[in-house]
């Protein structure tokens, strides 16, 4: 009986086993039609455009299938066979070839233009997230790739680093604790995603306004002013969002009007928001003790190029002690001037922004209005090819007749023009339309590695903006801060073709948080020199006649102008945020009334407001890396000191840049590229040369 019950089970335990088999072999089957009959153009570009919602969702379908199989495979490895052609190559591999499978299904939200695809690719999202997560918290999975860890074999050592990124991974998520503890991790970690999304809603959803007569707003633009919604008795009703509230601190010539604005501005969702990130803050750092950090910053910073909250907070220290007196000047030459307009009235933080703007109008004289001629979208495209073409020794070609999402996008191919050999490919998606995410980004559309058959899987990105779409009537004309924008964006694009490394995890811009921003921030350097602003401008009407020569000097000046005061205000709230995330508890209002006239030269916090209680960075994957922006832009600027300056086209240089710094990835830690391309360890020196010499 035992016998014929043992039979039966085991018929049972193959018949499964072969419909999951057959099941598994139908979708890869269906995977691989779809692809062949969608490969148009280039047969490099594995990303799949243009999908039906069906077809994304039964490839989001295909895709967890798929990453299942492998994982399965991997999990049932005796320990004591593992190696890395049974371990570590699958999971490589799948991750290489999911990088274009997933954005397959994940750029239509950002770029299709109709409402049912973005849906469709909105829950195809859902669906690789919450697989994904299981993944990453398979306990049989870790063991395996922990034992081939163990095992010591020699690797190279970008495979070597792929190992032990693979067992960290694992480890941060909690999969290597006992399961009383997971239990609670788990619990903490899902508590603070709750409280993030409910931080970001409340200010997503937050509608407060205030009431003004005209006269109250004096010297603002009167577009501005006709945008505004009337009330009954006439009033004019201001939110306090950015797009009411960053003209009017900038412009508005009524103290009393700045202050209630700036207070309004630092009072958003301020009984629920600060609530939450008190409480964050304790589960952060009891997430991080059950892990076996000190504290939630050591956590968090681990895997960055600062590595310790020590290292992050001295920087910090510096950085405020070496531009306090530069800061001093700055702020006294504002309070001057209010002392003319306004009399002896206190200068508080509701004055800066619009004293640093007239002070810059009194000196600069900058026509922002005739500025814009000279960069018509079209020249200062052209301009920045022909540029990143020169500096890195690139060759930008136009695929013709490409398949693309939609008419206005553009594809190019990308050639090292020193072999002609083809590095890579990027789309260029331009102009505004409805649906369009509405931000300028970039995003990986498929990773540059060398697969397992010994082919190179070539790098694809895009790169995402709104510019208005130019017509014969209508030349669009960008400001400087977008062809600013522009040309940082398009050097993440570059990162990304011009990295050359083995493995998927490591490629393009999948480099520390800290890192990754100082790229962009160097070439924003560049992009204020004469001969780059010429390359790229030209007159709307005449586009062979560049931007002049005394404004080129202008817009660099202005750029230096007030750098002491401007960095205070972010190193305040960078300094905010590794004193909360270094502590248990914290009373997040007390501690900013203490830290503001310290570090803002004795201007106090303005009373009854908390800043942090909408700061969205603080929910939204910064928490701990707030210093990342100004961290990128100290050593960007030393960077650009000891490397471009003086001569921002020397391409001898460039290939340097593009050897060392592009070329590596994430490979190598971000420190160790840097000190590479310096030859010696970064400094501040060319940041405070830069801006306060």
């Amino acid at each position: 009986m035992q016998a014929k019950m043992k039979t039966k089970k085991t018929q049972k335990q193959l018949v499964a086993f072969a419909l999951a088999t057959a099941l598994a072999f139908m979708a890869a089957r269906a995977l691989l039609s779809l692809f062949r009959s969608r490969r148009k153009g280039c047969p490099e570009i594995k990303i799949r455009i243009n999908l039906t919602t069906s077809e994304i969702l039964n490839l989001a379908d295909c895709i967890v299938s798929k990453s299942k199989k492998i994982h399965d495979s991997v999990a049932v490895v005796p320990l004591d066979k593992v190696a890395y052609s049974n371990v570590i190559m699958p999971l490589a591999e799948l991750e290489a070839e999911q990088s274009y499978l997933v954005q397959s299904c994940l750029l239509p939200r950002m770029v299709a233009t109709s409402k049912d695809v973005r849906e469709a690719s909105v829950e195809a999202e859902k669906i690789i997230d919450a697989h994904n997560v299981k993944c990453s918290m398979r306990e049989d999975v870790y063991l395996v790739v922990k034992a081939f860890a163990a095992r010591g074999e020699w690797l190279d050592p970008e495979a070597q680093r792929y190992v032990n990124r693979l067992v960290r991974e694992f480890e941060r998520r909690g999969v290597h604790l006992t399961s009383g503890k997971r239990e609670e991790f788990e619990r903490v970690k899902t508590r603070i995603g709750e409280l993030c999304n409910r931080f970001v809603n409340n200010l997503n959803e937050e509608g407060r306004y205030l009431l003004f007569k005209e006269s109250d707003l004096a010297g603002l633009p009167s577009n501005f002013i006709k945008s505004l919604d009337k009330t009954e008795n006439g009033k004019l009703r201001v939110n306090d969002k950015p797009t009411h509230t960053y003209p009017i601190l900038r412009h508005c010539k009524v103290g009393a009007t700045r202050k209630a604005v700036a207070v309004a501005k630092d009072q958003r969702c301020l009984t629920e928001n600060t609530k939450i990130l008190e409480e964050l803050v304790q589960l952060r750092h009891k997430m991080a003790r059950l892990l076996g950090y000190s504290n939630y910053a050591e956590y968090a910073l681990e895997n960055q190029m600062a590595k310790t909250p020590f290292k992050v907070m001295e920087f910090l220290v510096d950085i405020s002690e070496n531009i306090s007196k530069s800061a001093a000047k700055e702020l006294q030459r504002l309070r001057d001037l209010k002392r003319e307009e306004e009399g002896e009235a206190v200068f508080g933080m509701e004055d800066l922004q619009y004293y640093m703007h007239k002070a810059e109008e009194l000196e600069f004289e900058i026509d922002y209005a005739t500025v814009k001629q000279y960069f018509p979208v079209d020249s200062v495209t052209s301009g920045i090819l022909r540029i990143y073409e020169q500096l890195f020794c690139l060759k930008f070609e136009t695929v013709q007749e490409a398949e693309v999402w939609h008419p206005d996008v553009s594809l190019y191919s990308v050639f090292d023009s020193s072999c002609n050999q083809l590095l890579g490919f990027f789309y260029l998606d331009m102009y505004t339309r409805d649906g369009k995410f509405s931000h300028a980004c970039v995003i990986a559309l498929q990773d540059g590695c060398l697969m397992q058959n010994g082919t190179h899987q070539l790098p694809v990105a895009t790169l995402i903006a709104n510019f208005t779409k130019p017509t014969a009537d209508n030349p669009v004309v960008l400001r400087f801060a977008e062809v600013v924008t522009y040309f940082q964006h398009f050097g993440h694009v570059v990162h990304h073709i011009c990295s050359r490394v083995s493995l998927a995890k490591f490629s393009g811009i999948r480099v520390e948080s800290d890192f990754v921003e100082l790229s962009s921030q160097l070439l924003e350097n560049l992009c204020h020199e004469s001969e780059i602003l010429k390359m790229m401008s030209g007159f709307y009407k005449d586009i062979h006649k560049p931007v002049p020569d005394e404004v080129c000097r202008a817009l660099k000046k202005k750029r230096k102008s007030f750098s002491g005061l401007k960095a205070k205000q972010k190193i305040v709230l960078c300094l905010f945020d590794q004193i909360i995330h270094t502590n248990e508890v914290v009373d997040t209002k007390a501690l900013l009334r203490d830290l503001y006239p310290k570090e803002m030269l004795h201007i106090p916090l303005l009373e009854g407001t908390n800043p942090a209680a909408s700061l969205m960075h603080l929910a939204t994957g910064y928490d701990a890396r707030c210093y990342n922006f100004i961290w990128s832009e100290v050593f960007a600027a030393d960077m650009f000191l000891s490397k471009f300056k003086g001569d921002s086209l020397n391409w001898s240089v460039g290939i340097q840049y593009k050897n060392k710094v592009l070329a590596p990835g994430g490979s190598k830690d971000a420190l160790d590229i840097l000190h590479e391309f310096l030859e010696r360890e970064p400094s501040q020196e060319g940041y405070m040369k830069e801006h306060f010499a």
